[in-house]
């Protein structure tokens, strides 16, 4: 029973495992791996059908499915060698299928029909499978070569076509430019051998555990995880990650196990008696030899000596760190020396879009210039299928680049480059980061790719700031480039749906204090009767807020277009800024729908320091916005978050405001405060909106006497009522 259960456990093992397989070649549904391992587990679901039948029915349906099973493990050891001779491109020829057949026929006919091939197949609770075949040979030839006919079947499916298959294989591999194919091809001859291995210890078992025998396919497990290992390898083995490997073991591991299994045999026999004591003198040296240990590999770490490859929190902090006010070919020099420092990338190349129908180059490591037109075929396909992140072994191989795969190797080899970055808005390309080879003669992999998705808002930025910013064709000099930046950031601050119902009177002010900022003030029409406003600051200060700014302005448009729900749409955006901005983004504001049909307006306060009404009836204006939550800090912000409401009668004026306006001060250190913003707002609320917004902003300068130290932005909405 034992062996059934077995055999069940491997079954169910390897169907998930089918579900696992890498499948980054991109060949569609009828990946050969992935049929490889579901033949495999049929083998062991078959052979738990054999050992109920041997055990249990009759001995004719033990003997016909145990011919069965013999074929079809002969029909697998077929299809493996076939496997290995489709990698890397997977491309089945016509004298492959030819083969594949005649070998199957082949197998069938010495099980079902060779005369005294294979006798008979059973299976005992004592001896496990039983299979007699006769002698292929008689008189002094039998003695010479004493082996049956299964003898010969197995030598034949089991050791000559996989030893035929692993050397075409190892001989192709050399002839393959591609480094990582002929590393995967390699591994897969490796699993060749593991498999021989395998069976032989099995049979050797046999020898001495008769029932291991109705197990003896486990041997195929061993070479199909070798060839799930092959094709899910995304990196070339070199000696110095080899290296490094070994040596984070043996710090991690080795060296601490060694020390203290030493330690635990010579003080054990002192303290024997006291055990309690033992375990704390244990706990003692083992606590300062992992300390010492961990000190030690950060130190050999900081030296590149012991590094692994999972780079992505240095990678992103180094990002960060980038420096906008500097020198522009600072920055781009940065950007190299993080890519050259963590990825090992020989060269990097930024084009940006020179405004007349090409990619230009603005920075090269390697002083090499490149000049690519925009209706380059690739940039389109690439924007279709929404893959802006290219590297060479995903256009060798992929199936979604098919039709652009010779243009898309001829765009990298151009550039002499190995991955790329499109950085686009839209359907508008912003500009494309070249990287080149790995010094390392690596190649980038899916972990460089999830990365480098995850990041690619940093790059967006990088972009950016090179194509509106930093490019001195367009802008000259850096003052000029200071007011082109400025212009940009407020054309698209000031790109909004104005509202025109004659419902309502809506007026605001923006005021960066330093050129540029992140805060903004936009207005998005929904229908004829519902209108959404939003009012915020990104985190930050200059070039980075107010590119972060620009990004999220873009992103809201975008969720709205999806999304019909407020409050998702506000779940949405937190989820898009603490994932898709650079780390520590956070957004403070305010999100309202006003639905002139109802005159109500819905808010969700996230982080926003006023929202004042003042109402007619009453004469009075009182503060409704509640407590909020900052967008951008936790994962999940929908329990944290609420929508509220409140109805507008002819004659109320709603004022909300970013920080700048309340936590000013002035010369003697006095809060401007929600106060003066109240008394501002009964003092003016017969002017129009418009005027009342700058009338608030000058009673902030004048109160304050000195140039203002922070972004200010106010939003007035005066609610006429009427029809």
């Amino acid at each position: 029973m034992i062996y059934i259960l077995l055999n069940i456990v491997l079954c169910a093992t390897l169907v998930w495992l089918s579900f696992t397989i890498d499948v980054r070649n991109g060949i569609k549904n009828n990946n050969p791996l992935v049929n490889l391992v579901l033949f495999l587990s049929t083998l062991f679901g078959l052979n738990v059908l054999c050992l109920i039948a041997g055990f249990w029915a009759p001995p004719q349906l033990a003997n016909i499915l145990g011919r069965l099973l013999v074929m079809l493990v002969a029909w697998y050891a077929v299809f493996s060698c076939i496997y290995q001779l489709l990698v890397p491109n997977y491309e089945k020829t016509t004298g492959m299928t030819i083969c594949q057949w005649l070998f199957n026929l082949f197998a069938f006919y010495l099980v079902f029909i060779a005369r005294g091939g294979i006798k008979s197949i059973s299976f005992s609770q004592t001896q496990g499978l039983v299979i007699e075949s006769s002698q292929m040979f008689s008189g002094k030839l039998h003695e010479f070569l004493p082996i049956t006919w299964y003898d010969f079947f197995c030598g034949f499916y089991f050791g000559v076509l996989p030893l035929l298959s692993m050397l075409v294989v190892l001989v192709r591999a050399e002839t393959v430019t591609s480094k990582l194919d002929r590393q995967r091809m390699r591994i897969g001859a490796l699993a060749v051998i593991v498999f021989w291995i395998a069976y032989t210890l099995v049979r050797f078992a046999v020898k001495y555990q008769p029932m291991i025998s109705v197990i003896q396919i486990i041997a195929f497990v061993a070479e199909a995880l070798v060839f799930v290992r092959a094709a899910s390898v995304d990196s070339i083995w070199d000696i110095k990650s080899v290296l490094r490997a070994i040596g984070r073991f043996l710090i991690n591991f080795a060296i601490p196990s060694v020390i203290v299994g030493f330690l635990f045999s010579v003080l054990w026999p002192q303290f024997s008696t006291r055990p309690a004591l033992f375990i704390i003198i244990i706990i003692v040296i083992l606590a300062g030899v992992i300390t010492a240990l961990y000190q030690m590999g950060k130190v050999l770490n900081r030296k590149n000596f012991l590094r692994d490859n999972n780079y992505a929190k240095i990678f992103e902090d180094e990002l960060a760190s980038i420096d906008y006010s500097g020198d522009t070919t600072d920055i781009t020099a940065r950007l190299f020396e993080i890519f050259k420092t963590n990825l090992n990338t020989s060269s990097l190349r930024v084009l940006i879009d020179g405004g007349v129908g090409d990619l230009e180059t603005v920075y090269s490591s390697d002083n090499e210039k490149y000049k690519i037109p925009l209706t380059n075929e690739c940039f389109d396909v690439l924007l279709n299928i929404n893959h802006p992140i290219v590297f060479r072994n995903y256009a060798e191989h992929n199936y979604t680049v098919t039709s652009i795969r010779k243009e898309l190797l001829r765009l990298l080899d151009e550039t002499n480059s190995d991955a790329f970055i499109m950085l686009n808005e839209g359907r508008h390309i912003v500009g494309v980061i070249f990287l080149g080879k790995k010094s390392t003669g690596n190649v980038y992999n899916d972990y460089d790719y999830n990365l480098f998705s995850k990041l690619y808002s940093y790059f967006f930025v990088i972009g950016y700031y090179m194509k509106n910013i930093a490019n001195e064709s367009v802008v000259g000099t850096v003052n000029r480039e200071i007011k082109m930046s400025g212009q940009i950031i407020t054309s698209i601050q000031e790109n909004m749906d104005r509202i025109k119902s004659p419902k309502i009177d809506a007026g605001y002010i923006m005021v960066p204090a330093h050129n540029i900022g992140g805060e903004f003030i936009d207005l998005i029409r929904l229908t004829d009767t519902r209108h959404i406003f939003v009012i915020g600051a990104m985190s930050g200060k200059g070039i980075a807020a107010s590119m972060s700014m620009v990004i999220l302005k873009s992103v809201i448009r975008t969720f709205l277009a999806e999304t019909k729900d407020f409050k998702l749409l506000v779940e949405k955006i937190n989820s898009f800024i603490r994932f898709g901005l650079p780390k520590g983004t956070y957004f403070a504001g305010l999100f309202g729908l006003i639905d002139f049909s109802t005159d109500t307006m819905y808010y969700i306060n996230c982080g926003s320091p006023a929202l004042l009404i003042y109402t007619r009836a009453y004469n009075n204006v009182i503060e409704i916005q509640g407590e909020g939550r900052v967008l951008g800090f936790v994962k999940d912000i929908g329990h944290l978050i609420k929508v509220k409401k409140v109805k507008l009668a002819e004659g109320d004026i709603v004022l909300t405001c970013t920080p700048g306006l309340i936590e000013t001060r002035s010369l003697r250190g006095e809060l401007f405060g929600k106060d003066r913003v109240q008394k501002s707002l009964m003092e003016n609320f017969t002017y129009p909106a418009e005027k009342m917004a700058r009338f608030t902003y000058d009673a902030l300068t004048q109160f304050t006497s000195k140039e203002l130290e922070d972004d200010v932005s106010i939003l007035v909405l005066k609610y006429l009522g009427g029809k």
